[in-house]
């Protein structure tokens, strides 16, 4: 099983942590590489965030949780058929 671990983005700001605004999918769908799949505030910028890879995405992290730089918030199966 190849497993594509995704971490929140790094910024070019003073910050340490960020939240997740919203998801728009949910742990055990299929998401297609680069689908917009979560919404990310900083400090003064908000990012969307795509899908690296292709596969069944299991989530690490709930919506409105404070997460560090660079954490896991969610992984892909890439390995999984697409329904």
């Amino acid at each position: 099983m190849a497993i594509v671990e995704m971490k929140i983005p790094f910024v070019n700001q003073p910050v340490k942590t960020s939240e997740i605004s919203m998801w728009l999918v949910k742990s055990g769908d299929y998401v297609i590489k680069d689908q917009h799949i979560a919404e990310i505030d900083y400090d003064k910028v908000s990012l969307e965030l795509n899908a690296e890879q292709n596969g069944i995405i299991t989530l690490k992290a709930k919506a409105g949780e404070k997460i560090q730089m660079g954490q896991v918030i969610c992984e892909i199966d890439t390995d999984a058929a697409r329904p």
